[in-house]
């Protein structure tokens, strides 16, 4: 009964672990020990439940053996024999038998379960090579880093870096998640949210995650094709009436450049910035009189200041940090929108009305500020231009804050990995496919063989010497010896194991002789069935 409770407890409790293990589960150990040891660990205590699990197996269907044995028909004593076979050996022994054996079957059918359950130890490197680990810490250091206010008493001041030019050379280094929560990098949402955590000025890690002050701004995207290339036209796609004429302009002068138009206007709570993609042919062709312009009109709102963290990643090299995922702690409160993040705009983009010229900083390819834009790097698609735009704002929000707003130095609380000693574990989809099947299975198989023992506690005679019998040999021997079939078995010395049970095969009942029982002592035989009585509790015998 042992070995049925600890195989329950066993899968149950693995179960709950692999559960765990669909998020991150946060573990005090190296992350080193973990990567070299927790799939072989992970493996070998699969290994562990499954043999805990063939012994339970063994167990409750030794207990319907005896069950069968101890009843008033009987039953082949090849049964005993089935159970001693070997798990994969089971269905090799069950077809061995007389095609007129009354239990070959039943024992054929009972074998899958041995096989399946034993083949299950297959399925243990799967779950460990899916289980992976990465370095986690509290923020147990400090570092140095800068970050930027609203100084709302002497207001934005303009340093003149860095420029549209410049974040359009570092824009191909740039990580989608690493400025927000973008809608290029997630279909369902409706917006995106820019974020600007504090900046680092000392050597990182791999992995180590930075917590300060910082900015969020909401930006939306709407791009549609104006009707024909005039100021009504352009208002109605969405360009400022103040600003439709300079604008435009431009785009008759630039129109077969690649190129971008800006036209800032400030409200109470948003910047509104539409915007006039020329050079790439969205609308229509080549010729002035079929090329529409593409217009985009963005909306920057719910500017806050709050607070964030950002990991970073790393090769190893100090030349190679760059910031990998930011993400929003908490807000603090709304931050100044006309006074600050419109005149940042302004500055960076020279605005209000403004061009710039897109060209490819790599062969072959669109300028890497509408990288988002397209699937290929070479040409912009239509499906993908709303979120594209939203993300190169996302670039133009931080550089409008490091041009325009108070820049101040601090030590900034930091997620150090490296003097870390805690890991977070997750296992992968598959794996956890796997071993939850794999401890399903053998968590189903541990609960039947629970069950079985039902038999036992709800017998009314014990059958404990037939369950003895089923899976120790000696013990059988010792109760063959007096009987007839012993001296049938000495005319086998030389024979083959089969035909050895062959002639066990035979329907025979395990319990008291009739011969003993008006004796004091009654004597446990393996007989016909008729000439055995069920065994008697508080009752002595040989």
């Amino acid at each position: 009964m042992r070995w049925v409770i600890a195989a329950v407890v066993l899968n149950a409790a693995l179960m709950y672990a692999i559960v765990l293990l669909q998020a991150d589960t946060v573990v005090p150990l190296d992350n080193a020990l973990i990567s070299h040891y927790a799939g072989v660990t992970l493996e070998v205590v699969l290994l562990v439940s499954n043999i805990v699990t063939m012994r339970a197996l063994d167990r409750g269907a030794a207990v319907v053996v005896g069950a069968l044995l101890s009843a008033r028909g009987g039953f082949s004593l090849a049964a005993a024999g089935f159970l001693m076979a070997p798990p994969l050996g089971k269905t090799k022994f069950a077809q061995s038998l007389s095609l007129t054996s009354p239990a070959r079957k039943r024992l054929q059918r009972a074998s899958p379960l041995w096989v399946v359950t034993e083949l299950l130890k297959l399925a243990t490197p799967f779950c460990a090579v899916a289980l992976y680990s990465v370095a986690r810490a509290d923020f147990n250091d400090f570092t140095h880093c800068v970050y930027f206010t609203q100084d709302l008493d002497n207001g934005p001041v303009d340093r003149a870096f860095p420029t549209f030019e410049v974040e359009s050379g570092v824009a191909e280094y740039v990580f989608g998640r690493s400025v927000g929560v973008m809608r290029s990098m997630d279909d369902s949402l409706n917006y995106s949210t820019a974020m600007y955590a504090p900046t680092l000025i000392a050597p990182f890690h791999d992995g180590d995650t930075l917590r300060g002050p910082g900015f969020t701004a909401d930006i939306s995207t709407r791009c549609v094709c104006a009707r024909n290339a005039s100021t009504a036209a352009l208002e109605k796609a969405g360009v400022d009436a103040t600003q439709s004429a300079a604008v435009l302009e431009l785009y008759r002068a630039k129109q077969h450049e690649a190129g971008i138009t800006f036209g800032v206007v400030s409200r109470n709570d948003s910047v509104e910035i539409s915007n006039l993609l020329l050079g790439f042919y969205l609308c229509g062709g080549g010729r002035a009189e079929v090329d529409f312009p593409m217009v985009c009109s963005t909306r920057v709102w719910n500017h806050n200041r709050a607070e964030l963290e950002i990991m970073f990643r790393t090769d190893g090299s100090v030349s190679s940090i760059a910031p990998n995922v930011v993400s929003l702690r908490e807000i603090v409160g709304p931050a100044d929108v006309s006074n600050f993040l419109a005149f940042g705009f302004n500055a960076l983009v020279s605005g209000p009305v403004s061009y710039f010229h897109l060209p490819p900083l790599v062969p072959g390819s669109i300028n890497p500020m509408l990288w988002w834009a397209t699937p290929n790097l070479n040409n912009i698609d239509r499906a993908l231009l709303n979120t594209g735009m939203e993300t190169m704002y996302s670039v133009l929000f931080k550089a409008a804050i490091q041009r325009t707003y108070q820049s101040n130095a601090m030590r900034c609380p930091l997620m150090n990995v490296v003097i870390s000693h805690m890991s977070s574990v997750r296992m992968g989809r598959e794996g956890l496919i796997v071993a939850m099947g794999l401890l399903g299975v053998q968590l189903v198989v541990a609960l039947a063989a629970m069950a079985a023992f039902g038999l036992w506690f709800l017998s009314p005679h014990p059958i404990g010497p037939a369950v003895r019998a089923a899976t120790d040999y000696i013990y059988l021997l010792t109760l063959l010896a007096p009987t007839q079939m012993s001296m049938q078995l000495g005319e086998l010395g030389n024979a083959e194991t089969y035909s050895i049970w062959q002639e066990l095969d035979v329907v025979v009942r395990i319990g008291e002789s009739i011969h003993t029982l008006e004796n004091p002592i009654g004597q446990l035989v393996i007989d016909k069935p008729s000439m055995v009585r069920p065994v008697k509790n508080g009752r002595k015998y040989i």
